[in-house]
């Protein structure tokens, strides 16, 4: 077990923020972690190696909780100030990124090369001083502060000038935008004939995630009538049908017949085949996409371990190509940071689904589900540069990319820390902030050819969304919220 030993000055990071800092190892994948806080020190244990990153969030107002990295820090006896070494690691990856982006032809905003001047002058005096003495600690968050709005300032420049230059010749970019009608959190669908019209001029396609548990409740017998209820109001609107996850490796989506005979050799493989290939022959004019599966590295299935899993998925592309499909497929990579790996040691790391997944040339979309929160299958907030970072990172396994997208717009973004800070709790207003942000930093990536929004309406019943989080477009007044105006603005002025 490595240890990493942090100076802290009590009240400036709150004490809930502190308690879900965690250590990632190689590629800032998040490893197994204990973490202690103490009257002034916060204590890290890891048994992951002997070096790493470590992730803090950090409250910047107006984003609210952002998860905040030092650079790679040796395990050591020694004691290391926390602010500081915050912000020498934000800092750090602000000028990589930076470099990266004038590489490929971005010019720096005069003003914008001000303040990262000012900021970085401001830092420097703050090293060299006492770090025990609160005010530099204080220093440096404010450093982390004025960092933070600094970088989606940046970014925002960065996109407008990589928009600018692919729209230069009045040419529409080939992004497809759609809105999920139960994204697996809830089965009904209420009002969507009320804004069906309103939701046609901002997006293109309906995603929807067929329940196997539903649709097969007795082994051979289908009930196509509950998912054809589902279908009808989008269809006739006009909307086109991106179908997924066929298959989401969790226990709450397959049949209890299934759940008995996972382990019996090939019994699963040829009954989700069989249940793939008959939605596939009966709404197949229906799709504009196929997800096929999901939940690869967090699943809790101990007879479905990743291998078998993935030789399913490369067996369920092949077979649909076979059969004629031209339409994209797809599959989710949820926790695209590997969050996951905070509850137990996965089995195989992301990069590992990642790579066996690229070998497989019928298989040309990589659907990233970024649900930002904290929670089993949440993402945690992180700020545009390092998610516009981490889009690139896959884009270079030489796939197109989706991103399935949700933000909410009630619930807190920490456990407990919204009595500590209220006023970083989600709302309406940071829900529409945080969507035109990460929107911007999608369309700024040309590998990104789908944006779907996975959530349409909140959830009727309190408390019944993931992590208590509200994520709809639609609250329970049944009022669009200003999120959605983003949608239908870049449809009209930027897609195809």
């Amino acid at each position: 077990m490595f240890e990493w030993r942090f100076r802290i000055t009590p009240g400036i990071i709150p004490l809930p923020l502190l308690e879900t800092a965690f250590f990632a190892g190689w590629g800032r994948v998040p490893r197994l972690t204990e973490t202690i806080v103490r009257e002034n020190e916060l204590i890290i244990h890891a048994d992951s190696g002997t070096s790493g990153t470590i992730h803090v969030p950090m409250v910047h107002l107006p984003l609210g909780a952002v998860m905040e990295a030092t650079e790679s820090l040796l395990s050591q006896h020694e004691v290391y100030f926390l602010a500081r070494e915050l912000a020498r690691g934000a800092l750090g990856r602000f000028y990589r990124r930076l470099f990266d982006w004038q590489m490929t032809g971005f010019l720096q905003p005069p003003e914008l090369d001000e303040r990262i001047n000012s900021i970085a002058k401001r830092f420097s005096r703050a090293v060299v001083q006492d770090p025990v003495e609160p005010e530099v600690e204080q220093e440096c968050v404010s450093v982390l502060d004025d960092l933070a709005l600094l970088i989606v300032d940046e970014n925002r420049a960065f996109v407008e000038q990589s928009l600018s230059w692919r729209t230069r010749n009045g040419e529409r970019l080939p992004i497809v935008l759609g809105i999920g009608t139960n994204a697996r959190h809830f089965e009904t669908l209420h009002d969507f004939e009320s804004y069906a019209k309103l939701l046609r001029d901002s997006f293109h396609v309906v995603l929807h995630a067929p329940i196997w548990r539903k649709l097969e409740p007795k082994l051979g017998q289908f009930d196509w009538e509950y998912l054809e209820k589902q279908l009808m109001i989008p269809v006739r609107f006009g909307f086109q049908i991106a179908f997924g996850p066929l298959l989401s490796f969790s226990t709450d989506t397959f049949p209890e017949w299934l759940l008995p005979r996972l382990s019996e050799e090939g019994f699963f493989e040829a009954r989700a085949t069989r249940f793939v290939n008959a939605l596939v022959e009966r709404y197949g004019h229906l799709a504009h996409s196929w997800i096929l599966a999901n939940r690869f590295a967090d699943q809790s299935l101990p007879e479905l371990p990743p291998d078998r899993s993935l030789a399913l998925v490369r067996i369920l592309a092949q077979q649909l190509r076979s059969r004629g499909v031209e339409t994209p497929i797809a599959v989710g990579i949820n926790q695209p940071w590997g969050e996951y790996a905070l509850r137990r040691t996965p089995n195989w790391e992301q990069v590992q689904i990642a790579e066996t997944l690229m070998s497989c040339r019928e298989i040309d979309t990589f659907l990233l589900e970024i649900d930002i929160g904290c929670g089993e299958h949440l993402t945690l907030p992180r700020n545009p540069m390092c998610i516009g970072n981490m889009i690139d990172q896959w884009g270079f396994l030489g796939k197109k990319i989706y991103v399935s997208l949700s933000v909410p717009s009630a619930g807190d973004p920490v456990a407990a820390v919204s009595e500590f800070a209220p006023e970083i709790q989600w709302s309406e207003e940071m829900q529409r902030h945080w969507t035109e942000m990460l929107l911007l930093t999608f369309l700024g990536k040309r590998m990104v050819r789908g944006i779907f929004w996975s959530c349409l309406q909140d959830p009727m019943t309190p408390g019944s969304f993931s992590a208590g989080f509200d994520y709809g477009l639609i609250n329970v007044r049944q009022i669009l919220k200003p999120a959605s105006k983003h949608f239908a603005a870049i449809r009209k002025n930027l897609l195809q």
